[in-house]
């Protein structure tokens, strides 16, 4: 990595250095405070300071210029309870889900327009399907991933597509506006289908789980080798997904 290249690393290393300080002083600090806490030029502080403040990390007082932690941090501590609530609160139901579909439960979130597993749960058999936690998959050819854009708006669809396109199987949708109309049916529907566009023989089934403000926040959904998406196992998998994502929905909060 060049010198040039490592400038971003070592100015995310000095904001979260400010932002220790001013969590640890648990008051508002000076600009001079933090240069004097940190060894660093006040010109490379103020610098970073008006970075944070920008994006709301950071607040100034207008009264005494004094710096503190923003709002924009609280929203980000929310969400990640939120996050470490729903884990704690899904291991129950996809064991339960995955028990009487005999297939591969995944539970997921949009990361930067693509499904992230935040946990999975496979079925007892030698052929695992399910992707490992932590791992992005492609929104626009997955159902969890489709469940999830259907709360966004066209334009946000269009520039993840735009920007994350690439024709996996025959099958993957190839045009924005398939995407759009398929993500209509999936809001009149309630959930999303995968027909062999993220893998040859994979089908899958997702619905978006609502948070208390009636946002969609995550996508349960099962993979599996089903014959046809048409076939009564994929209707009874379908319906279970549904049920899953209503019980998760509501231990969150949402009230339709």
């Amino acid at each position: 990595m060049s010198a040039k290249e490592t400038e971003p690393v070592r100015a995310i290393g000095k904001a979260c250095r400010l932002l220790d300080l001013m969590k640890e002083a648990r008051r508002p600090m000076s600009l001079g405070e933090l240069a004097e806490a940190t060894g660093w030029a006040k010109s490379t502080v103020h610098g970073l300071l008006q970075s944070m403040r920008g994006a709301g990390l950071v607040e100034q007082s207008a009264q005494s210029g004094r710096y503190e932690l923003g709002i924009r941090l609280f929203e980000y501590g929310n969400a990640v309870q939120s996050t470490k609530s729903v884990l704690t609160l899904c291991t129950e139901p996809m064991r339960r889900l995955v028990e009487r579909t005999g297939e591969s439960a995944t539970l997921s979130m949009l990361d930067r327009g693509e499904a992230m597993v935040l946990a999975h749960a496979e079925a007892d058999s030698s052929f695992h399907i399910a992707s490992e936690t932590g791992a992005h998959l492609p929104a626009f050819a997955t159902a969890q991933g489709k469940a999830l854009l259907s709360s966004l708006s066209d334009a946000s669809v269009k520039r993840i597509f735009e920007e994350r396109y690439q024709p996996l199987t025959p099958h993957t949708i190839n045009d924005a506006n398939l995407l759009l109309a398929e993500l209509k049916s999936v809001r009149a529907n309630g959930y999303a289908v995968e027909n062999g566009e993220f893998k040859v023989g994979i089908r899958g089934v997702a619905a978006p789980i609502y948070d208390h403000l009636g946002t969609v926040r995550y996508a349960i959904g099962l993979i599996g080798l089903f014959r046809r998406v048409d076939s009564d196992e994929f209707r009874e998998a379908t319906a279970r997904v549904l049920e899953t994502a209503k019980e998760l929905s509501a231990a969150l909060g949402y009230r339709a």
